[in-house]
């Protein structure tokens, strides 16, 4: 039965991905080449804009391994193309994501959007961009009228310390961690940030951590990032962006980043919601309730469709989009 099903899956994923219709399209970024692909509208129309999509953490390709087609198919139902690519040394691009640094990752997206304008005769008032959760330490510095018309973020964090922190706990939590092993694990929390800040070597964090879990590379890359803040690129946003959280984001302190927005000074070209029923993704979280994303969640986002996406979410999305 379980490979009846996976087979299922499988194939109703290759299905999907062959109505996207998606073009190849490679573009350079410093001296590698990074494989994207575009998607038409499915009207036979114009595009009334082109959304890029940034992914979050991990080593993903394009399509964010069949979770982008899930929010693809609806956009360009109504009008809208859109535009993603493999992170660098994925797929089919060439080079290596964790080497990057945030600013990096700027660099890259700005990459995209002169090749995708270019190509496609977008303007910046029509070309928009849609990032998950890591990128919310890339778009916001994006979030000006001389490079994009619009941002959308989903899962987006202010403070790569405070989301670690957040997530650790949650983590323990829902293990069942006691009260001493939670507040032993955020002091050795505090430890760890400390001794990043002195930027040492990895065999300097092999002696200082007893339980050791990055690889070389995985470590440099949060050496290199783990101080990343947006404050200032949010007060700087001076184009429409919609800020989107799961009320039942495990990941990220939803609640306390959609309260930030309510407490302070309005940036009036920000919009946020705060959407029920959905994970850090904007997955129906009553289908999908842990922080990481297994196999076998993959093939129930498969066997799901649309149907794994938190009701709110893609009405929302695109009445914001009509709009702008």
């Amino acid at each position: 039965m379980y490979i009846t099903v996976k087979s299922l899956c499988l194939f109703l994923s290759l299905f999907f991905m062959s109505l996207a219709h998606a073009e190849q399209i490679n573009f350079q970024y410093e001296q590698h080449l990074l494989s994207g692909h575009y998607l038409a509208p499915l009207n036979n129309e114009p595009a009334k804009a082109v959304l890029l999509f940034v992914h979050g953490d991990g080593a993903l390709t394009y399509d964010a391994d069949g979770y982008y087609p899930l929010i693809w198919q609806t956009l360009r139902e109504h009008g809208y193309a859109v535009f993603s690519w493999d992170k660098p040394g994925v797929g089919q691009s060439e080079g290596n994501w964790l080497k990057q640094s945030m600013i990096d990752r700027q660099s890259e997206v700005l990459s995209a959007i002169k090749v995708v304008q270019k190509k496609y005769h977008f303007t910046t008032q029509n070309t928009g961009l849609i990032g998950f959760s890591q990128a919310g330490w890339v778009l916001p510095a994006l979030a000006t009228n001389n490079k994009v018309g619009f941002i959308i973020g989903i899962g987006f964090a202010t403070s790569w310390l405070e989301q670690g922190q957040y997530l650790t706990k949650t983590r323990l939590k829902l293990s069942k961690a006691s009260y001493k092993q939670l507040a032993m694990a955020m002091e050795n929390y505090a430890k760890e940030i400390a001794f990043f800040k002195q930027a040492p070597s990895y065999a300097d964090y092999l002696s200082f951590s007893s339980q050791a879990v990055l690889s070389p590379e995985r470590y440099q890359f949060v050496l290199t990032n783990f101080q990343a803040n947006a404050s200032d690129d949010y007060e700087n946003i001076d184009v429409p962006t919609l800020l989107l959280w799961g009320e039942e984001d495990l990941n990220v302190n939803a609640s306390q980043e959609f309260n930030r927005w309510q407490s302070q000074e309005k940036n009036k070209r920000v919009t946020t919601m705060l959407i029920a029923k959905a994970n850090h993704g904007l997955l129906n979280s009553a289908s999908f309730n842990t922080q990481d994303f297994s196999f076998l969640q993959w093939l129930k986002l498969m066997w799901l469709g649309q149907e794994a996406l938190a009701p709110e979410f893609l009405p929302m999305l695109l009445q914001w989009l009509d709009k702008q």
